[in-house]
């Protein structure tokens, strides 16, 4: 299931109704929430009831992304107590 490259797509943060059927096999939300449990995939559930899949939990984050992050993470303040 290759992401395609137009505007659609390229803007979109959760996968669309569609990609989430060929991902899931399914149209019926029920069913897509039991698939994604069971499959260990991370989602959320939307306002309207169905399931909400990030492309980033899919394709991944970039190492920069990660890199980025760690450095956050690692941060102390030079403030002395």
């Amino acid at each position: 299931m290759a992401r395609q490259n137009n505007e659609a797509t390229t803007t979109a943060v959760c996968l669309s109704r569609e990609e989430m059927r060929d991902l899931c096999g399914t149209p019926y939300a029920t069913k897509q929430m039991e698939f994604l449990i069971l499959n260990g995939i991370a989602h959320y559930k939307g306002l309207d009831g169905r399931p909400r899949v990030l492309w980033a939990t899919l394709e991944g984050v970039p190492d920069s992304a990660v890199a980025a992050a760690a450095a956050v993470a690692e941060w102390k303040p030079n403030k002395v107590a």
